[in-house]
């Protein structure tokens, strides 16, 4: 079965990324609504899912939740089988598997990401595809991603020592706002550069970030999350405050809280 018509596949090649409307229809977005806000409600842990925290204006908030997969069955049926990894495979021309997921929540007054690319950050791999999937209406207000269109074929774009595109070259990059609409996916790979503002509306952000890599490169998945607990636990000692990132790379525009509970 394909879910692309050759108009798409076009679209993907010359851009870099692909927005699919729609792809869920409104019955799985109640669902998947009511996931995220489960997964919202758990506990902090220290060896099974991840949640991280900033400051807002409303307090403590999360911002980002990572390796809940193993942990909700619905939601790793929904991204591990199905349409889901189907359209990614199809996109990548090879079967596709599941690197990391993440739910970025972007509350009002959250923190936007700088410009960067993910290769930087997602490691073992040589290339890989994120699935977007819109649990809220994303708009240039709440902090939509943006993307320099084309640019995708240019290998790493001047890296700067925080891993992210810097700013004097992301200056002179033409954006794209891609707004989104609950249901709706966005599909983006590895080298296209991207962005988002800080959420100045009144309104949640959610989004569910979904990364696969080829098959034929190997399970990652476990390696990664391992990596990333040793990685910032070493941070935590060696001074740099980078235990105080969300990620490998310093894209967060946000002020990270650790051990917080969000309210």
């Amino acid at each position: 079965m394909t879910h692309l018509n050759s108009t798409q596949h076009q679209a993907w090649k010359n851009n870099g990324y692909l927005k699919l409307s729609g792809f869920f229809n409104s019955d799985e977005v109640k669902d998947i609504q009511s996931w995220v806000f489960n997964i919202s409600t758990w506990e902090t842990t220290v060896d099974k899912w991840m949640h991280h925290y900033e400051s807002t204006p409303n307090g403590a908030r999360l911002s980002r939740s990572e390796n809940f997969v193993p942990y909700h069955q619905k939601l790793k049926d929904t991204v591990t089988r199905g349409k889901v990894i189907d359209v990614v495979s199809e996109v990548m021309s090879e079967p596709a598997i599941l690197y990391k997921e993440k739910i970025n929540y972007k509350y009002p007054g959250g923190g936007g990401y700088a410009a960067h690319q993910d290769a930087p950050a997602y490691e073992f791999v040589d290339f890989h595809i994120t699935c977007l999937i819109s649990v809220d209406a994303s708009t240039p207000d709440s902090g939509c991603l943006y993307f320099a269109s084309g640019r995708h074929e240019e290998g790493f774009i001047a890296l700067d020592e925080k891993g992210c595109i810097e700013p004097k070259t992301a200056d002179t990059m033409n954006w794209t706002a891609v707004p989104t609409d609950p249901g709706d996916i966005l599909l983006f790979g590895s080298y296209i550069p991207h962005k988002s503002p800080p959420n100045s509306s009144k309104h949640p952000r959610r989004i569910i970030y979904l990364t696969y890599n080829p098959k034929s490169q190997g399970d990652w998945r476990e390696k990664y999350y391992d990596d990333k607990r040793q990685a910032f636990a070493e941070y935590a000692k060696d001074g740099t405050k980078r235990d105080e990132q969300i990620s490998k790379i310093a894209h967060f525009r946000g002020k990270s809280i650790k051990n917080a509970e969000s309210h």
